[in-house]
């Protein structure tokens, strides 16, 4: 009795741990399961997304004028099968086009996708409630995407109708048990499509109820328990879809999973109640040694798993080399990167070297006599043609095995694929070189660009020197003049002394302890300005700087060249204007930056001119079209931003942002 009680435990004990398994492996199967209903919901959602992008140029044309019915709309993304009908609205919720455009004006106005799209500043897709098409009779659901017009705001909407029974065709031809269970479901918790074995539904409300309790707390978790619909045991796995505001779920059924398992396991205890009346302790033993065996074979199994796992991530296989027979054993990614059936993992040294080229061939004999005659390991690298067709270089790398008699029979190897960090090699090379290359090219740019300015105002001053001293004339007045003019020019080359120095350390390591007054910038630029260029001589520069933004952690001389730049182009923007004006403001920013702006009056940045920051982006006829380019550089610099605005005058404005010394802001707060 005591014998037949113990053989009843195990038997118990292994049903147990059987179901534990079952219902283990059947967790991982539908982990596996949602994360592949996921993939395929997300599919039909992107297709939904890009096919609603491609229809949006369509929303200022079509239909004519009020009344009209919607126009054909004959597009590719427009006849994909997915939808059944497509429908592109403008602002007024007029359908314009449609898929199947009928006979009647249709308008999307009162639907409640169109008005929230309308008022909803995020501009994100939405998914409405199934309903039932009145000409098909099909049930759907529409995801809709507002239009953006040119200026940002709201243009229109286009409607994608998508079949419910479209969600559900996960599982097309596959085997579905009566209780597998699939939805998808909105977070606010209204079912879109659900199908139950073979009958597919929609609507059911599932807010407050156990899915949704699970979802918030585990969005991408598995739990077991009742369905919030009809109550039956199932585990379900969730995986959220937060851009669409849904997740998906996929139930298994509890008895379905442990269906064959409690057949096997009814059979299991009629076998143990028939052997423990007369293999009492025989059926013992038997049994605890299978279950050892078992146990053996599958850590076994882990293990080898585990390490063709690591072998096919890392590209390197395994191989052995037994030096009596020729004979060589390869692992599954050694066979697999040679495109060699797994299977036939023995094959003879030849046929190995036929795997690479000559000289491959004579440098791993080379390395494999090396590695014997040592009997230490050694490596080399060659170039050999991969089972796909690339043409590869292998890392290989020898260890031979030393017996007890001091003879070598076996040589163990790897083989890697090494073609990933010769790429990064080269790339880490390529990448210096062009680093080098820009360094030299900013400089020589900036020095191209900014030069022309303080050498043009040099040579006037010089030029008015020497008419000067032309006259003859010796006055004390004439020599006062000739003075400023010489110390004129004497300033603006030293100035074109400073930018060369600037430019140089644009492109070297930036200096620790650099502070410059905006005022005096500001003040500067606005002087150097006006007698570089008569077009900034013509036009009104006022600044208003607010007095919190005194100092900033910055170069005084480069931070000039961008506001020389930035008023110069201001001027000359506000050329044909009446009254031409340019101002410079200064606002201070959270995070401790400062904003500075330079707008003027003018008609503004034209809608398509490109980005105006790349160097030749804004060029004109008398500029090498680099300046916004060097600021954008300069401004980078120090950690700022640069971009284009409208000014407060009505015309454009570039504002750009500069750290704040943070010094002097602590001066400022005692």
């Amino acid at each position: 009795m005591l014998i037949c009680g113990a053989i009843w435990l195990v038997a118990i004990q292994i049903a147990n741990v059987q179901r534990a398994g079952v219902i283990s492996s059947a967790v991982r199967e539908n982990r596996n399961r949602v994360i592949a209903y996921d993939h395929f919901i997300s599919g039909i959602l992107e297709r939904a997304d890009t096919a609603a992008t491609q229809l949006a140029r369509y929303h200022d044309g079509g239909a004519g004028g009020p009344g009209a019915a919607p126009a054909s709309l004959i597009d590719s993304a427009a006849v994909d099968p997915l939808f059944a009908k497509v429908d592109v609205a403008d602002a007024a919720g007029r359908v314009r086009w449609s898929s199947r455009p009928g006979n009647t004006a249709r308008s999307l106005v009162g639907e409640p996708a169109f008005e929230q799209l309308r008022t909803d500043a995020t501009r994100q897709p939405i998914l409405t409630d199934p309903a039932r098409e009145s000409n098909t009779g099909k049930v759907s659901i529409t995801f809709a995407r507002a239009i953006l017009a040119e200026d940002g705001k709201f243009g229109g909407v286009v409607a994608l109708h998508i079949p419910i029974d479209r969600l559900t065709r996960f599982y097309e031809g596959a085997d579905f048990r009566p209780h597998d269970l699939i939805s998808v479901i909105r977070l606010d918790g209204l079912t879109l499509a659900r199908r139950q074995g073979a009958v597919v539904s929609y609507g059911q409300n599932l807010a407050g109820k156990l899915a949704m309790q699970r979802q918030a707390a585990q969005p991408w978790g598995t739990y077991i328990g009742p369905s919030s619909v009809d109550g039956i045991r199932r585990i379900f796995s969730q995986r959220r879809l937060p851009r669409y505001g849904l997740f998906v779920s996929v139930g298994l059924g509890i008895d379905d999973a442990l269906a064959l398992s409690y057949a096997r396991t009814r059979i299991f205890y009629l076998t143990v109640a028939a052997l423990s009346l007369a293999l009492l302790g025989g059926t013992l033993a038997f049994w605890l040694g299978l279950r050892r065996r078992e146990a053996i074979i599958q850590r076994l199994a882990a293990i080898n798993k585990r390490l063709c796992e690591a072998q096919a991530i890392g590209k390197i296989g395994d191989w052995e080399l037994d030096l009596e027979s020729k004979l060589l054993t390869c692992s599954e990614e050694t066979c697999r990167m040679h495109g060699r059936d797994p299977a036939q993992d023995i094959m003879t040294s030849d046929e190995a070297l036929a795997f690479h080229d000559l000289a491959g061939r004579k440098e791993i004999q080379r390395t494999l006599r090396t590695a014997i005659l040592s009997k230490q390991p050694a490596q080399c690298e060659v170039v050999s043609t991969m089972g796909d067709g690339r043409v590869a270089p292998l890392r290989i790398r020898m260890s031979p095995v030393v017996d007890p008699d001091g003879r070598v029979r076996t040589v163990l190897g790897t083989e890697q694929d090494v073609t990933t960090e010769r790429r990064h090699e080269q790339l880490r090379a390529e990448v210096a070189h062009i680093t080098r290359v820009e360094a030299v090219n900013v400089m020589a740019a900036t020095i191209a660009h900014e030069l022309s300015q303080p050498l043009t105002a040099a040579g006037n001053y010089l030029s008015a020197a020497i008419y000067l001293a032309e006259q003859g004339r010796h006055s004390l007045v004439d020599q006062e003049r000739l003075a400023v003019l010489l110390g004129q020019a004497g300033r603006q080359i030293g100035l074109s002394g400073k930018i060369i120095s600037r430019a140089r350390e644009m492109i070297s390591d930036r200096r620790i302890g650099e502070m410059a007054s905006l005022d005096d910038i500001v003040e500067e630029a606005i002087a150097l300005s006006k007698v570089a260029d008569p077009a900034v001589a013509r036009a009104a520069i006022s600044a208003q700087l607010e007095p919190d933004t005194g100092h900033v952690a910055a170069d005084k001389v480069q931070i000039q060249q961008v506001l020389l730049n930035l008023i110069r182009n201001a001027a000359q923007a506000v050329a044909d204007v009446d009254k031409p004006q340019v101002i410079v403001t200064s606002h201070r920013e959270a995070a401790g930056m400062v904003m500075v702006s330079v707008g003027d009056n003018g008609k503004g940045l034209p809608g398509n001119g490109g980005d105006i920051f790349a160097p030749f982006g804004a060029a004109d006829r008398n500029g090498l079209g680099i300046g916004l380019s060097i600021c954008r550089t300069i401004v980078d610099s120090y950690g700022g931003r640069i971009w284009s605005s409208i000014s407060p005058l009505g015309g454009a404005a570039i504002c750009f942002t500069l750290p704040l010394d943070e010094l002097a802001l602590l001066y400022d707060v005692a």
